[in-house]
C-alpha cells in the first residue's frame, strides 16, 4: 500500500470514528446520565467539563451505576467494562466538540444560557454536526444560532422525547431519532407548538 493510500485509509477510519462519537458538554448530573446512556448504546463518548474533579466524580458515578447493574443481573461484567472504556474525559469544549458529529449540551434550561452555548458551538463544531440540547421547556424556534442543526432530547426513564423546532433540518432530526432509538427503549417526536411531529 502506498503512503497516499495509507493516508486515505487512516482518514476514512478517523471519519468513521467521528461519525460514531458523541461529545457531552458538562459532566454534571445530566451530562453523566447522557454519557452513560450513550456509552451503553455503543457510542464512543467524549465527556467534557472544565473542572477535572467533576470528570473524576462523573466517571466514578458511571462506574458505580454499571457495577450496580452487573450486581442486579441486568448487565454482564464485560459489557460494563466495555461501556466505561468508551468514555474519554477532556477539559476543553472545543477539544470535545471537534471530535464528534453529535454534540450534546447540558447547560441550564434558560434562553440566554442556551443561546450563548449554541453560538459557541456554531463557531467550533465540524460542518454537519448535530447539536442535541437537553432543553425541556424552551421553544427552540427562539434560538437563531445554528437553528437547523439543533434538536432537543429529553429522557424520562426509559422513554425519550425528541423535540425539533420549525428550523430543524430533516437530516438533524433523523440523527436525533437514531440516537434516541439507541439510548432509550422508546421515543416520541414533538415540535414547537405542534404536538407530536
Amino acid at each position: 500500500m502506498s503512503a497516499v493510500d495509507a493516508h486515505k485509509v487512516a482518514e476514512g477510519k478517523d471519519a468513521a470514528r467521528i461519525e460514531d462519537t458523541v461529545a457531552v458538554i458538562g459532566a454534571g448530573r445530566v451530562g453523566r446520565e447522557l454519557a452513560r446512556r450513550a456509552a451503553m448504546a455503543g457510542y464512543r463518548v467524549v465527556l467534557e467539563d472544565l473542572i477535572p474533579t467533576s470528570l473524576e466524580h462523573a466517571t466514578a458515578d458511571i462506574r458505580r451505576y454499571l457495577d450496580d447493574a452487573v450486581a442486579a443481573g441486568g448487565l454482564s461484567q464485560p459489557e460494563a467494562d466495555e461501556a466505561i472504556s468508551r468514555i474519554e474525559c477532556v477539559t476543553s469544549i472545543e477539544g470535545a466538540a471537534r471530535r464528534a458529529r453529535i454534540v450534546m449540551e447540558t447547560g441550564p434550561d434558560e434562553f440566554e444560557s442556551k443561546l450563548e452555548m449554541f453560538c459557541l458551538l456554531d463557531r467550533i463544531c465540524l460542518p454537519g454536526t448535530v447539536i442535541i440540547s437537553n432543553c425541556h421547556t424552551l421553544d427552540l424556534s427562539d434560538t437563531a444560532a445554528k437553528a437547523e442543526a439543533i434538536v432537543g432530547l429529553y429522557f424520562d426513564g426509559d422513554r425519550a422525547e425528541v423535540h425539533c423546532s420549525a428550523y430543524t433540518s430533516p437530516a438533524a432530526l433523523e440523527v436525533a431519532k437514531q440516537l434516541a432509538s439507541r439510548m432509550a427503549k422508546s421515543y416520541v417526536v414533538t415540535s414547537d407548538g405542534a404536538g407530536d411531529y
